[in-house]
């Protein structure tokens, strides 16, 4: 089993907070804006997209950061072979640039 870690959070004054939930098909357009802001208009020629092209996201692992009503991030897991094994890959992960580090502690 593995051991919970008690990670201090300082989040900036001036920082909202954001919740973490389920995506929606009403984040489409929001997540599509938000993935072209952070990896380019012509992500989906990537080779990383290949191995996503006609599936779906692993159900209960696709996700998005909401902040006041707008959508900050977004992350989705998919089911792949690795080896002959089944494993999950990660991707895209995206966050708003003005959302940052806002969970960061200065050291």
């Amino acid at each position: 089993m593995t051991a919970l870690r008690n990670t201090p959070v300082a989040l900036l004054p001036n920082a909202a907070p954001f919740a973490i939930r389920a995506e929606r098909a009403s984040d489409l357009v929001a997540r599509e804006t938000l993935l072209d802001a952070c990896f380019g208009e012509n992500r989906h020629q990537r080779t990383c997209q290949r191995l996503r092209d006609g599936r779906a996201p692993a159900e209960g692992l696709a996700l998005s950061a909401v902040q006041q009503g707008r959508l900050v991030g977004t992350l989705r897991l998919w089911h792949v072979s690795a080896g002959g094994k089944p494993a999950l890959v990660l991707g895209p992960l995206a966050v708003d640039p003005a959302c940052r580090k806002l969970g960061s502690a200065p050291r």
